[in-house]
Formats: structure tokens, C-alpha cells, sequence
């Protein structure tokens, strides 16, 4: 079986020496990865730059940065390679910089120089990003490639039930969804996955989850979404 993972956090640099960017550690992406490779699955996982990063035997790694880089590298591989799965766990920047506005003067985000930062008040114009989740079985099929089985993240902060089924639900593109809640997290790590809004399980821990992925994923049945 072969499977594609993406984990960590885009950065959207500023200027050459600052950038947006999220909490994201990559960590629960790379046990992942690093479990499913130890399970025999062909594994590449694109692992943001500055993030943990799996390592092992049949496990290739890629790196990516920003936004663009990681839509970029997704549409290229998806398009040259057959995966049994995609496994969507980075932390995709929502926005990205536009303009940036400080003593007067206007600037274009990701310069190769550092901006004064004597001026009161610096302005930055964020523009939305599309969200990659919705393009990838696109991507796959625009290089004449099967469609994986698309698994989706969810991460949220204090959700209500209502909420979070609601976050769930925009996450449409996705075969399975996973979830969870910074709220849930004090010491522990649950996640729990859903199928066209229905709960199929709960789980504790990267490597449980890993080893429920593998099994619904060798399941001839569920790769036929």
C-alpha cells in the first residue's frame, strides 16, 4: 500500500526575516508516517521545514515551506505517482500576505531584505488561500491517476458539538475526516473519525490512529469511495 502524508505548518514570509505561520509541530503527521512505513506501507510524507520529520525504511521525505510549495509539490507528485491514500494533515496557511504597509510606503511580502521596523504601525494585507483538500483527488485524476482515498484533519478550539460537526461537514471533499480539539488536549491526545458525518471511532494517540488507518485502509472495500 502506498501512502501520501503531509504534516506541519506552511510559513508566509513577511520579509527575509519574518513570517506568518501557526502552532503546527508536524509531530502527529511524522508517528504517522513513521508507523504506517513499519507496517510495510510505501510511504512519502511532505513535512513542512522547521517541523518534526519521520524517519525509516521505505519512507521518503520532501520538505516544503510555504502555501505555494505545498499545493505545488501535491498537484506534481499526485499527478506522476499512484497513492493508495492521501493522508491531509499540514496546517495550511487560510491567508497569505498581499501588501504589506509601514511609514508610507508600500511593499510586496517575501523580499529578500528586512523591513525597518521603526514605523508605529505596519499594516499586512492578507488574501485567502483556496483550501488544497478540495483540489488533491483533482490533482490525481488531471495525470490520469486513480483517486485515493482522501483523509482530512480537523483541528478546533473549544467547538460545541454543533460547531465542530459543522467543521466536519465543509470538509466534503474528504472520504474520512479526523478530528480533534485543543480543549481535549491535557495530557492526552484523542482523535476521532467520521464518514459522511458519521462516527466510526474514537481514538488516543498518533500510533493508535495510525494502526486504524492501516486497517481501514487495507480493506479492499474502503479504497472504493
Amino acid at each position: 500500500m502506498k501512502v501520501l502524508v503531509t504534516c506541519g505548518g506552511t510559513r508566509e514570509p513577511l520579509d527575509a526575516a519574518r513570517y506568518v505561520t501557526n502552532m503546527s509541530t508536524g509531530r502527529t503527521g511524522s508517528v504517522i508516517a513513521e508507523t504506517l512505513s513499519g507496517l510495510g506501507c510505501e510511504v512519502l510524507c511532505l513535512a513542512a521545514a522547521g517541523g518534526v520529520k519521520p524517519a525509516g525504511p521505505g519512507l521518503r521525505v520532501a520538505e516544503f515551506s510555504t502555501f505555494a510549495e505545498l499545493n505545488g509539490a501535491l498537484r506534481t507528485v499526485l499527478r506522476k505517482e499512484n497513492f493508495d491514500a492521501v493522508l491531509h494533515l499540514a496546517a495550511v496557511s487560510d491567508y497569505s500576505p498581499a501588501l504589506i504597509e509601514a511609514g508610507g510606503r508600500q511593499y510586496a511580502p517575501g523580499g529578500n531584505t528586512k523591513l525597518d521596523s521603526s514605523p508605529e504601525v505596519m499594516l499586512v494585507t492578507l488574501r485567502r488561500n483556496f483550501k488544497i483538500l478540495d483540489r488533491i483527488k483533482g490533482y490525481a485524476a488531471a495525470g490520469n491517476r486513480p483517486a485515493p482515498l482522501l483523509v482530512g484533519f480537523k483541528l478546533t478550539a473549544g467547538a460545541s458539538r454543533e460547531q465542530a460537526q459543522a467543521k466536519i461537514a465543509a470538509l466534503s471533499a474528504a472520504d474520512l475526516v479526523v478530528h480533534n480539539d485543543m480543549a481535549e488536549m491535557r495530557g492526552a491526545h484523542p482523535f476521532h473519525i467520521y464518514k459522511g458525518g458519521r462516527k466510526l471511532a474514537d481514538l488516543e494517540g498518533a500510533a493508535a490512529l495510525a494502526g486504524w488507518l492501516h486497517q481501514t485502509l487495507s480493506r479492499t472495500e474502503a479504497l472504493c469511495c
